[in-house]
């Protein structure tokens, strides 16, 4: 009867500090999950692909694996400027003549991306595009007429602007804190600078008559800035799941630069440029549907300032250099399986200075 009753109590002891121990076990385990509020979120698993489509896009995957982006972007904007010339009469009619000139543009990037998760907060990025550029320009005045429009079109392509681009994890996202990315990135002058473009005179039509002189065209197409760029920005992501909600600013930082020449008229006129500095703010949110799918909704808007030139010891603003654009996007991202994706945007200009519409298709991939 003793010998039983300590063979129990030793097997309630044995029992105690197993329970005991998976109780501390699992207390340990929940609080390195769960955390307080200053401790990073830690994920059970991985995210799915559809929300490592949207972190690519819209923010820093991180990964250490290679991701090589090709893309396709075009964009459309039409300008009409109206010129009266004559006077109203009693405040509503108006007599004289009206000129109406209308260029229509039209921009195809091809562009190739590489990103690489150096560590778990430092990823490198380099982007090479390649322009095509197309814009048709209307005025009145064909064959001296004041009611017959005539037309011309130039076309231009070749390598775009290099840029390389850092990205560091400042802040991991925590239960309260969103994840804070700080990036650093320069853009090289590595395509076709549009000053000193000369322009020629409509002048001669394929008939042989004489043609519209009013219409004065560029001679080619710039398919890049022409001056050293530094971009320096922060983005902002939250997970509130399912929704994915994000927000960025940045600032852009023009090098001023020397070219031989700076004017569009005959002759070599030396000078200065400094392209204005642009400010950028956007905002966003992408919905997780599933594994594989997910769209978003997002607003960017950009401030471009004033450009200034300088020849000799005179200094000049470019006057209408300046610009606001505003675009409107929708796009949605697809995984086709776990190592390529397909990703498209819309984006619908809000301002006068955007373009009218820009539609970009990429497919993001990890060989």
């Amino acid at each position: 009867m003793g010998e039983t009753t300590i063979s129990t109590r030793k097997q309630i002891s044995v029992a105690s500090l197993t329970l005991m121990a998976s109780a501390l076990g699992v207390s340990s385990m929940a609080q390195a999950q769960v955390g307080d509020d200053d401790e990073e979120v830690v994920r059970q698993a991985k995210p799915s692909q559809s929300v490592e489509n949207v972190l690519r896009e819209e923010h820093a995957l991180f990964s250490d694996r290679l991701t090589i982006e090709p893309g396709i972007n075009y964009s459309y904007s039409d300008r009409s400027q109206l010129a009266l010339r004559g006077f109203l009469a009693l405040d509503a009619i108006f007599l004289g003549e009206i000129n109406v000139d209308t260029v229509q543009s039209h921009i195809t990037t091809f562009d190739l991306s590489t990103r690489y998760g150096l560590t778990d907060r430092l990823e490198l990025g380099l982007n090479i595009p390649f322009v095509y550029r197309s814009s048709t320009y209307q005025s009145i005045g064909d064959d001296f007429s004041t009611e017959l429009n005539s037309e011309t079109s130039v076309s231009e392509a070749g390598l775009g602007d290099i840029s390389a681009s850092l990205s560091y994890r400042l802040l991991p996202e925590t239960t309260t804190r969103p994840d804070v990315v700080v990036s650093l990135g320069v853009r090289a002058p590595t395509g076709t600078d549009p000053y000193g473009v000369a322009t020629r005179t409509d002048t001669i039509e394929s008939d042989g008559e004489d043609g519209n002189t009013n219409l004065v065209v560029p001679t080619e197409l710039p398919t890049g800035n022409g001056v050293w760029a530094v971009t320096a920005g922060t983005s902002f992501l939250k997970t509130l799941d399912p929704a994915i909600v994000f927000t960025n600013l940045g600032y852009t930082y023009n090098i001023k630069e020397s070219f031989d020449d700076i004017s569009a008229s005959e002759g070599k006129q030396p000078g200065k440029v400094e392209l204005g500095d642009s400010i950028r703010a956007g905002f966003g949110t992408a919905f997780a549907l599933n594994e594989r799918l997910s769209l978003s909704l997002s607003y960017s808007h950009e401030y471009i300032q004033k450009s200034k030139t300088t020849q000799g010891d005179i200094t000049n603003k470019a006057i209408g250099s300046d610009a606001n654009v505003g675009v409107f996007s929708l796009g949605g991202t697809y995984a086709l399986n776990d190592n390529v994706s397909v990703v498209t945007s819309l984006g619908m200009g809000l301002t006068d200075d955007a373009s009218d519409i820009s539609l970009t298709f990429r497919m993001p991939f990890q060989p």
